[in-house]
């Protein structure tokens, strides 16, 4: 799975305004940089939706959710899952004719200071190589589509240069496609310190994978920045902190339909009145326009595409996985998607300063 490099070092000669070999090499088949900008072009405005399995666990799960498998069925097929995690357990037991594209979520192990003193590829196993090669074992897979480099919580992301080197040797041996960064509390400076970091190294950096919901909008000027680099967005929790965002649990129906206690108390629905009912009158104008069964929650999803982002959504319930269905073959108007917007911006009035949901 050995990369060969050949047209990159083609193109960085050519980036340079070097002739001689770089143009003999190129021949008849002359790359050409109006495609290279309309792939940048692309990768910009790369919207999908994604599985995410965060919160399966086997304490609570024997099999994966019916619904993953219902949109694998139907094409959906990009899964979020942390490397090492049970989650690993519950996907290498499904039974599909096809293969997922892999997220892998990696956070590398520590070396407890011993990383200047051990051999180099002992380093490397040991932070990333061999925990991303045992989960990739486990789920029969040869190659993730993308790695992505992970740190929980809210801690600075600052990795040790050998954890670079370490993507960098994953990347170049075929064990991913790409290579991309999680991080909750990420900003602009974070994602170009390590698309510096990985272009040192030959790699470039696809992807940024973060919170984002009508509830925290707190990350939509790095969406914006992400897209003028040409990097791809991930949203984590788009339907907000216990899917409130979704429209599903309001002040009117704080048990989402089911027969259950309520989730929710009405002091905390009633504050997202303004939001409930402004997917409610969205979901209505695109059944109208499109003859679909649109629900708030595909609304939702919508919204975060539109600001350029692909959410990575829970398909623990069944009704997660028919939303995301009902997002294919359209999209939201501008005046939809300002309704949207001026709603959530109302409901963030009314709620504690630097309060996220």
């Amino acid at each position: 799975h050995q990369r060969n490099w050949a047209a990159g070092q083609v193109l960085v000669a050519l980036a340079a305004g070097k002739g001689g070999a770089a143009d003999e090499e190129i021949g008849d088949d002359e790359l050409k940089f109006e495609m290279i900008d309309a792939l940048i072009a692309k990768s910009r405005n790369a919207s999908e939706i994604g599985i995410t399995t965060c919160d399966w666990h086997t304490e609570v799960y024997d099999e994966a959710p019916e619904g993953y498998k219902m949109l694998l069925d139907k094409g959906i097929d990009m899964v979020d899952v942390e490397v090492g995690s049970t989650a690993v357990t519950l996907l290498a037991d499904v039974l599909t004719n096809d293969q997922p594209r892999y997220c892998m979520r990696l956070t590398p192990r520590p070396t407890y200071g011993f990383g200047m003193m051990l051999s180099k590829k002992l380093v490397y196993n040991w932070t990333v190589i061999h925990p991303l090669e045992t989960t990739m074992k486990k789920l029969g897979v040869e190659t993730a589509e993308m790695l992505m480099l992970h740190t929980e919580g809210g801690a600075r992301m600052n990795f040790a240069f050998w954890v670079y080197d370490a993507v960098a040797e994953a990347y170049r041996n075929g064990l991913c496609n790409k290579v991309g960064l999680s991080h909750a509390n990420a900003d602009i400076s974070t994602v170009k310190r390590v698309q510096d970091e990985l272009q040192r190294r030959g790699v470039p950096l696809s992807s940024v994978r973060l919170p984002l919901s009508l509830l925290d909008r707190s990350a939509l000027e790095l969406v914006q920045e992400c897209k003028r680099l040409g990097i791809q967005v991930f949203a984590t929790t788009p339907l907000g902190r216990d899917e409130l965002a979704s429209g599903r649990y309001t002040a009117s129906n704080p048990t989402g339909g089911e027969i259950a206690v309520p989730r929710f108390t009405l002091a905390q629905l009633i504050p997202l009145r303004p939001l409930h009912e402004a997917l409610a009158n969205v979901a209505a104008r695109v059944r109208s326009r499109t003859e679909k069964l649109v629900g708030t929650t595909t609304i939702t999803l919508q919204w975060v595409r539109t600001k350029g982002a692909s959410p990575f959504c829970d398909v623990e319930s069944e009704a997660n996985a028919k939303a995301i269905l009902m997002c294919q073959d359209w999209k939201l108007e501008p005046d939809e998607v300002a309704m949207l917007d001026k709603a959530a911006d109302e409901v963030d009035k009314n709620r504690p300063a630097g309060y996220r949901g």
